[in-house]
């Protein structure tokens, strides 16, 4: 695991000999009329880190890769766990953000509603599913 202060990675080997990544990497945006830091998420299943760190050098600023990662659901039930793990470091003003690149993964994701993320929406189109901090959900609904 790789940490800096916008930047944190996760790998975990999987049972086929490949390995689940996971960026996570913060950004400040303006939601709701507020500034506040987002945190997006890159998941990817190769079988090196280097092509992993390329994936994420240049699949994430806009050009799209093809799937190629085969590990069924244990890759998925790993990343949620992930997921769900790293929301609790967030603070007050921090969202997490899982965006997706096509219908089968917005299909896919749309899971993480069970556990508190909700529909987040740019300009009347569906952008990501997100959440916070659940130690905060009191002070979110507040507002």
């Amino acid at each position: 695991m790789k940490n800096r202060k916008s930047e944190v990675r996760y790998c975990q080997p999987l049972s086929n000999g490949q390995a689940l990544h996971i960026y996570f990497w913060r950004e400040k945006q303006s939601i709701s009329k507020r500034i506040v830091y987002v945190w997006n998420v890159g998941i990817i299943i190769t079988d090196t880190r280097k092509k992993a760190n390329n994936w994420k050098n240049h699949s994430l600023k806009g050009k799209k890769d093809m799937s190629t990662g085969e590990c069924g659901l244990e890759g998925l039930k790993k990343a949620i766990d992930i997921i769900l793990q790293f929301r609790y470091r967030l603070k007050r003003n921090e969202y997490l953000f899982v965006v997706f690149d096509d219908e089968k993964r917005k299909n896919a994701y749309r899971w993480l509603e069970r556990y508190g993320f909700m529909e987040f929406h740019k300009d009347g189109q569906f952008q990501a599913y997100g959440t916070f901090n659940p130690i905060y959900w009191d002070w979110a609904a507040a507002e």
